[in-house]
């Protein structure tokens, strides 16, 4: 899944990486609102060991089981939302697919 959305999002003009590590955010003050927004990250590129800000216009916190310490990178005082867990796939027959109920 992740490949997929790489793959499309460069499709359409996005830039990818892939062994980053995210050292820090990226902060700047809303003029609207008066308000410090997070406004990119400082990245690691974990096998060369270069260092570069990445910037944009929206940041999503869509990091999984590392959400709670890139909240934390926000906000040192953010409780934890996330509660980690080890689960199971299963890979079955597609014959299967017609047994299995749909919601």
């Amino acid at each position: 899944m992740n490949l997929a959305i790489a793959l499309t999002a460069a499709r359409y003009g996005a830039a990818t990486a892939n062994y980053m590590e995210v050292l820090s955010l990226l902060k700047k003050t809303d003029p609207q609102t008066g308000k410090e927004r997070v406004s990119g990250a400082r990245c690691k590129d974990i096998l060369t060991g270069q260092e570069f800000d990445v910037r944009a216009k929206c940041v999503i916190n869509a990091t999984g089981p590392f959400t709670d310490a890139v909240r934390q990178m926000d906000d040192k005082d953010a409780a934890t939302i996330c509660q980690p867990s080890a689960g199971v796939h299963i890979v079955m027959p597609g014959y299967y697919r017609y047994w299995i109920p749909t919601l």
